[in-house]
């Protein structure tokens, strides 16, 4: 494809040489960088692509697309925002892939994995061969690729829209995480909906404060929808959560609310939650159906009202979402149980914010059966993450559990120790003690368990990984809860 056709709608300050050149592909790593390709220098959370701009034309780049000019011997066009133009350019380059299936974003805090774990239970219910692109793995037509981030680049995500269509690819639903949006990853893609979860604090040591959160996850209703050339795009909004209700009233386009508390264009009634799962009728446009679902808690009906709204957005019959409610039985990591002969109700949960957490230890207080039982909870947080959340979750499994066994997480380049410090700053109750080891607090957990007693291994959910300092180490929560629940 010739340049001047990649670049051809872009806001461009420059260009400096030849833009007849035919260009073969596009890296952002100059390590990808081989004769005939476009590099596009960003800036990275680490380095700047910048920097690599001459390794690059060593290599035999033919055009460079850069934030400021060099003395470089080929073609090269200056942007304001490389990371943009990036987008841009490689949505052009795979053949604006997005355009040829129905695509759902979903945003917010918590719940956007099972939200597309749904979704894609409902397409494929309809007919229509499902995408999913996520932070447990990308996968369409029998195809499973591990993820890296929620939101991969917007080449890596360009080209795997394009995968997806020369598969025949219907729908996708796709989680668009915060960075994402900030990052310029998802510019260039033609949503036809979007999905609006909730907001609680987050990434606040990317963001620095909820309003920041806030404006990067409104980014995807207020500019990528806007911008899509789709007719009939549409935002579900959660009319429950206060940043929904924030939302809802900056958004141009159509909106459907959903609710699981009172009057929207989607809401439930007579909600029934318990321990083997969710029973609910979702009533909308005057129609109402019966869900059944084997996910658990409160938390999850709100998913399903979520998946539902953008379900009844595109178009596809309430019987149809019904069915593919019910086909989903389990997300990984996600409230994920462990089957035992103990008698020990034992999960595996991804929660790893103060607002998810809390939300998993009150629902499962609530569905307790007997109630005498205890609530026992392992969890850590992540280092090089935000601080603030850490004394947050040390207070909420104190308050809300009847042992709380403090552990490491990913500690990355933090001491496990500090971490743990910060954590027990927040705690209220005496009810807690310190394993730094993961692996043995998860093993004393199972050993003090009881018939009765529910377990929650929290943070880690569906990683398989633990990352100490530098090294990426197997470990995998689900794997050893069972190897001790024996």
């Amino acid at each position: 494809m010739k340049l001047k056709d990649l670049i051809t709608g872009m806001e461009i300050l420059s260009v400096n040489g030849d833009v007849e050149k035919d260009i073969t592909d596009i890296a952002y790593h100059s390590s990808r960088v081989g004769p005939g390709v476009l590099f596009a220098a960003i800036k990275g959370l680490v380095s700047d692509g910048h920097d690599f701009i001459n390794e690059a034309v060593a290599k035999g780049a033919r055009a460079v697309v850069s934030e400021k000019e060099n003395n470089i011997n080929t073609t090269q066009v200056i942007v304001k925002d490389s990371r943009a133009a990036l987008a841009r350019i490689s949505s052009k380059f795979f053949g604006q892939p997005s355009n040829k299936l129905k695509l759902i974003g979903v945003t917010g805090t918590n719940g956007k994995t099972t939200i597309t774990y749904l979704l894609e239970s409902i397409f494929k219910e309809a007919g229509l061969s499902a995408g999913v692109i996520g932070t447990v793995e990308h996968r369409f037509n029998g195809q499973r690729i591990k993820s890296s981030n929620t939101t991969p680049e917007s080449y890596d995500l360009q080209k795997l829209f394009k995968e997806m269509v020369v598969k025949g690819v219907g729908a996708c639903a796709m989680e668009v995480s915060s960075h994402a949006l900030t990052l310029e990853r998802v510019a260039g893609c033609n949503f036809d909906g979007a999905i609006f979860t909730n907001l609680s604090p987050e990434h606040l040591d990317f963001h620095n404060d909820m309003e920041s959160y806030f404006e990067s996850k409104m980014r995807l209703f207020r500019e990528y929808l806007d911008e899509s050339g789709k007719k009939g795009v549409f935002a579900a909004i959660n009319a429950d959560d206060t940043y929904g209700k924030k939302l809802a009233a900056n958004v141009g386009h159509k909106i459907l609310s959903y609710s699981l508390n009172g009057a929207a264009d989607v809401y439930a009634k007579e909600v029934k939650i318990s321990i083997d799962g969710i029973e609910m009728c979702i009533a909308a446009a005057q129609k109402e159906f019966t869900c059944r679902s084997e996910l658990i808690g409160r938390f999850n009906a709100y998913n399903i009202m979520a998946a539902a709204s953008g379900a009844i957005g595109l178009g596809i019959d309430i019987d149809v979402i019904s069915r593919g409610i019910g086909e989903v039985h389990t997300v990984p990591g996600r409230l994920e149980k462990i089957a035992n002969k103990r008698g020990v109700l034992a999960f595996v949960d991804y929660a790893h914010t103060p607002d998810a957490l809390e939300n998993v230890l009150v629902n499962m207080r609530e569905l307790m059966m007997p109630k005498n039982g205890r609530l026992i909870v392992v969890f850590g947080c992540g280092g090089d993450r935000d601080r603030a959340k850490r004394p947050l979750m040390g207070k909420i499994a104190s308050e809300n559990s009847d042992i709380a066994i403090i552990t490491s997480d990913n500690p990355r380049s933090e001491n496990p120790n500090t971490i743990i410090r910060e954590i027990v700053s927040g705690v209220t109750n005496r009810n807690y003690e310190v394993i730094n080891e993961r692996r043995i607090a998860i093993h004393h957990v199972a050993k003090i368990a009881k018939e009765g007693d529910v377990v929650i291994v929290a943070g880690k959910g569906h990683e398989d990984y633990q990352i100490v300092g530098l090294e990426r180490r197997h470990f995998d929560d689900r794997e050893v809860l069972k190897e001790y629940l024996i």
